[in-house]
């Protein structure tokens, strides 16, 4: 087995899993290909061939976080964040990390075993997947949207750290839900039980009222909450390393939505990458599967025909939410937009 200075100073061993009861990492040595061609970092990757190596985080307490923070896009789920971390993605400029299955690992340790065992383990895992393949390279996060009850932690820890916001409004969330059907509509119970355990107070409705709500009632919540954990977080940050992007701003218009996130980030990509991205393949094909065509038009024809179905009850609905979560930003209302509303 590997020891734990050796693995540290090879940034091909990846940490590719976290147990929190017994406080290991376990890692895979890969290569730098094998991380970018994968849509998410988590159980779905199929990493069995790969060398391995288990060690307690406490042995990597010691590896000091990087000089150069590595970015951050936060989300509120089907809003484009797993496209546009493969749009950032450059070798030799920066590395694009998706959904890392430790961070949402570390995002549940913080809900059962509090901010205290957190500390002890969110600095060495950062740590480790913050290393870059080369020198000067950039690497950038972007979490699962169960992990956004660590911006805050994250950006505590690392002050110089930029963040992007990159959501949807509340109609176009409630409509993604929707048109996934019922695996989309258990998706969104499934989150407001995770989110639950966050301290929203909307948690603490008596199990009988919730049974009451229907799915995009609680889609509906489970948006507000997503929200409310983020903009606490960037209200904490400062408006110089916070931003936000309207997922279907960054679909309509990719190229200057591109240049601004580079900008925004200090990626160093350039205009010309920006544009020969927003022009290439990635936007004619399904992020989370390549080998499936999808494009912005297609997403606002399934939008329309989805919300054509469900009817007037759609605005009911988020109009019902607005009024428990009264702050929460209205379109176009979100704070540090990178793009002109």
């Amino acid at each position: 087995m590997s020891k734990a200075p050796q693995i540290a100073a090879d940034p091909a061993w990846f940490p590719d899993a976290h147990d929190a009861g017994s406080h290991t990492l376990r890692l895979s040595r890969v290569s730098r290909k094998a991380l970018v061609e994968e849509a998410f970092l988590d159980d779905r990757w199929d990493r069995s061939a790969a060398q391995q190596a288990a060690h307690p985080v406490s042995d990597f307490a010691g590896l000091a976080l990087p000089k150069r923070a590595p970015c951050f896009i936060w989300h509120t789920a089907f809003c484009g964040s797993t496209l546009l971390a493969r749009c950032l993605d450059k070798p030799g400029t920066n590395l694009s990390l998706r959904e890392p299955a430790v961070m949402m690992s570390l995002a549940n340790m913080k809900r059962t075993q509090g901010a205290e065992a957190l500390g002890r383990e969110l600095g060495p895992v950062l740590a480790l997947l913050s290393r870059p393949f080369v020198r000067r390279e950039h690497v950038t996060i972007k979490p699962t949207n169960t992990v956004n009850n660590l911006a805050g932690d994250v950006s505590r820890l690392l002050p110089q750290a930029r963040h992007l916001l990159l959501y949807s409004d509340l109609r176009a969330f409630l409509l993604s839900i929707a048109k996934k059907g019922e695996p989309g509509r258990a998706f969104a119970r499934q989150l407001f039980t995770i989110f639950a355990m966050d301290g929203h107070a909307i948690a603490q409705t008596a199990p009988r009222e919730l049974l009451k709500l229907t799915d995009l009632q609680i889609a509906a919540l489970v948006w507000h909450m997503q929200l409310a954990s983020l903009l606490e977080a960037a209200r904490a940050v400062g408006a110089d390393r916070f931003a936000s992007l309207d997922g279907d701003s960054f679909l309509q218009t990719p190229e200057p939505a591109l240049i601004a996130v580079d900008d925004f980030f200090g990626l160093g990509l350039g205009a010309d990458h920006a544009k020969a991205v927003a022009d290439g393949p990635l936007f004619g094909r399904d992020s989370k599967d390549p080998t499936q065509a999808y494009s912005a038009a297609r997403r606002a024809e399934e939008a329309q025909q989805t919300a054509a179905m469900i009817g007037p009850s759609l605005d009911a609905i988020i109009e019902w939410s607005y009024g428990l979560f009264p702050s929460s930003p209205r379109p176009g209302a979100m704070p540090h937009p990178l793009l002109a509303n």
